[in-house]
């Protein structure tokens, strides 16, 4: 190893402990206090938030760095930035001295005596350092150390320091078991990026009981590189045998197949280092025999390998021939060359080894495409079961929500041209359900009018509007629009999906989307045109009013709450007067002009409560809740009065028709529907034998007859 190579080494393993040391005697000295030497402190400082920042994506990511004194690196981080906090504070830092002496506190309650001993250490030489230096009086690091013990001690008996350890431990263990597997999945190429998604899909409740693909590889993979490198170290007399993998996201090689006498370093090593560097960069072999004593150049042996008389260290290459994978080392005490056959043996062990994994990737890949596939039918059953248009895309954005997890989901539909928000989940979905928008306005109508999903790559920076002008969903990073089109025709809506997240919507993530989109657009096809059939079973096609059968139930269903709630139902029949002349004089086209006109009268009369329906041919039946027989009259004059007040052009001149119209109202005039019904119509009878264009109650007839 090169001068250039053990330095790079060397700092790829201390850094941090040189930084913290750098920036112990720089608080000493004062480089950190107002008036200080700012030189100093103010790169130490932004080297510390920073070490800092990087310790933290580390251990939240649940991985370990290849330094080892890692595992105090972080708190010493902490520590220090703490004391540095309270110095730079100036008159206010005794204020903020009880950061320090919580964290000092939480240290030693929660990490293990080995470590939280160092820890305090530390915390003892800085304060005896500050104090020594004079800038803290004597009694001030007196009451430091005192208040800290204290607080220290009294977290100690609160938790119950040693269950609460053990517990801690115990967790701490499990992750990082958990991580070393995660971390070991990752380098053996066994995670894909849908993976995470794929756990919180619904259905397949059972998947979660069975032994996942991914975590029975790594097991196969334990045991047939341990059983490999065993036969390999028997049949060739070995003193070790050993498999590095590479983690080129990390640049580290780390241990994943060991055999053999003695210990060696677990690692992970910097992945350019001594001979299985040199392999890895070069994609060959290196034989070594003799090895020299001090000759280094083995990262799992040490700095001065003992017992190490032959190395050959082999690329395990994948079956495309691209960058090595990792690195097949063996050693044995004996110095004599590696003959051919000898090196053959381990390129073929190297080979079966890349096979294996290869072997794995695939079983894995194809099991979670099928995991995919089935959850996303099991995901889809919902959407599959609606029936409705806003059933139809609440479903759809329950799949989307499981299968992408975006931060922002909207359904929208083209209605006359126009853009309108049908459903919308997440961030700001309260201001966009519901909005109307022009068909062509922002990128949702790009979208449709190109027929593709718009942005091309998923990427979102908030530079321009979205639905409308003002709605650029600055907040999110990934956005991904995708038309909604039914079979040959027309598009019919789009599918919104958007993400705080960079790189959310992956081509795996599009695909999936893709598919759910035309799932939805065929959906929304079919609830439309389900709620059109429902519409022509309920309304007359002509007037747009209920048709005979909807008065039938509704009557039933009023007049049975009416019943329950003892309140006033009054039907209203109406006739068109000398409507069948009206129809031979100007024509069958003409009367149906004055069925429609009249029957908007009627419609835009009556509130939601009531029912408006065609009760047959020129007549019409109006149900009103809560009235009775004044109230009835009443409708029905202010009907009657603008019915006669309408003109209906004809080629003859202006038409006008005027109405007669019989009343009932329960409970006055009938108890049932058939009594009711009947009296009213008795009523309209007798409005036109009068004369017609009136309004005449049953009541008027009972009381002429008494």
């Amino acid at each position: 190893m090169t001068g250039a190579e053990l330095a790079r080494a060397l700092l790829a393993r201390w850094w941090v402990v040189g930084l913290v040391l750098v920036a112990g005697f720089g608080l000493v000295a004062g480089a950190f206090d107002p008036g200080g030497a700012t030189w100093l402190g103010v790169p130490l400082f932004l080297a510390l938030g920073a070490a800092a920042v990087l310790d933290g994506r580390v251990r939240l990511a649940g991985r370990t760095a290849p330094r080892p004194l890692f595992t105090l690196e972080g708190p010493l981080i902490w520590l220090l930035g703490a004391y540095v906090l309270t110095r730079a504070a100036g008159q206010f830092g005794p204020h903020l001295f009880p950061l320090v002496i919580g964290l000092v506190a939480w240290l030693v309650a929660t990490f293990p005596r080995a470590t939280w001993l160092k820890l305090v250490i530390v915390a003892v030489c800085v304060e005896l350092g500050l104090t020594l230096a004079a800038r803290q009086e004597f009694a001030t690091f007196l009451i430091h150390g005192l208040v800290t013990a204290g607080a220290a001690y009294g977290l100690l008996r609160l938790s119950h320091a040693e269950a609460f350890r053990r517990r801690v431990e115990a967790e701490q263990a499990k992750a990082a078991t958990e991580s070393a597997r995660q971390e070991k999945a990752r380098g053996f190429g066994l995670l894909t990026t849908q993976a995470p998604s794929i756990s919180s899909l619904p259905g397949l409740a059972e998947a979660g009981d069975r032994p996942t693909v991914g975590r029975m590889a790594l097991d196969h993979l334990d045991r047939a590189f341990n059983l490999e490198l065993d036969i390999l170290r028997k049949a060739l007399d070995l003193s070790a045998a050993i498999v590095l993998w590479h983690d080129r996201d990390r640049g580290v090689l780390s241990l994943r197949g060991y055999t053999g006498d003695g210990q060696v370093a677990d690692g992970p090593y910097p992945d350019g280092a001594g001979i299985p560097g040199s392999v890895l960069r070069d994609g060959t072999e290196v034989a070594v025999a003799p090895v020299h004593a001090g000759a280094g150049g083995l990262p799992y042996r040490g700095p001065d390998p003992q017992g190490v008389g032959a190395v050959l260290a082999v690329a395990i290459l994948p079956e495309d021939g691209g960058r090595p994978l990792g690195v097949l080392c063996i050693d044995r005490a004996r110095p004599d060359r590696w003959t051919e056959a000898e090196r053959g043996a381990v390129r073929t062990a190297a080979r079966k080894l890349a096979l294996d994994v290869a072997v794995w990737q695939r079983l894995k890949q194809t099991d979670t495409e099928a995991t995919t596939i089935h959850r996303i039918c099991a995901g889809l059953q919902t959407l599959n079961g609606a029936l409705g248009i806003d059933q139809a895309a609440s479903a759809a954005l329950a799949a989307v929500r499981v299968l992408v997890h975006p931060d922002l989901a909207v359904v929208s539909t083209i209605r006359g041209g126009a853009h309108v928000v049908l459903r919308a989940e997440g961030d700001g979905a309260e201001r966009l359900t519901g909005l109307h928008f022009a068909g062509d306005e922002g990128l949702v109508g790009k979208a449709i009018a190109h027929g593709r999903p718009l942005p091309v790559n998923g990427t979102w920076k908030g530079t321009q509007g979205v639905f409308t002008a003002a709605d650029r969903l600055d907040t999110m990073r990934s956005l991904t629009i995708l038309p909604l089109t039914k079979g040959e025709g027309g598009p019919i809506g789009a599918l919104t999906v958007a993400s705080r997240a960079e790189g959310a919507f992956g081509d795996r993530q599009q695909e999936v989307l893709a598919l759910i989109a035309t799932q939805v657009a065929v959906k929304l096809d079919l609830a439309e045109a389900h709620e059109q059939i429902r519409e022509m079973a309920t309304t007359d096609g002509l007037t747009g009013l209920a048709n005979h059968r909807v008065f039938q139930q509704a009557f039933d269903n009023m007049l049975t709450r009416a019943q329950r709630q003892a309140s006033p139902l009054c039907l209203l029949l109406i006739d068109i007067d000398h409507f069948k002349r009206l129809n031979d004089t100007c024509g069958h086209p003409f009367g149906d002009v004055v069925l429609r006109g009249v029957a908007r009268v009627q419609a835009a009369a009556v509130r939601k409560v009531d029912l408006a329906a065609r009760y047959g041919g020129e007549e019409f039946a109006l149900l009103v809740e809560g009235s009775g027989e004044d109230g009835g009259r009443r409708l029905a004059e202010r009907i009657r009065s603008e019915v006669e007040g309408l003109r209906f052009d004809h080629e003859r001149g202006p038409v006008s028709v005027t109405l007669s119209v019989g009343i009932a109202a329960y409970p006055a005039d009938g108890a049932t529907k058939t009594e009711l019904i009947d009296r009213a119509d008795k009523a309209l009878y007798h409005a036109k034998e009068a004369g017609r264009n009136q309004a005449v109650a049953w009541s008027d007839l009972a009381a002429r007859t008494s």
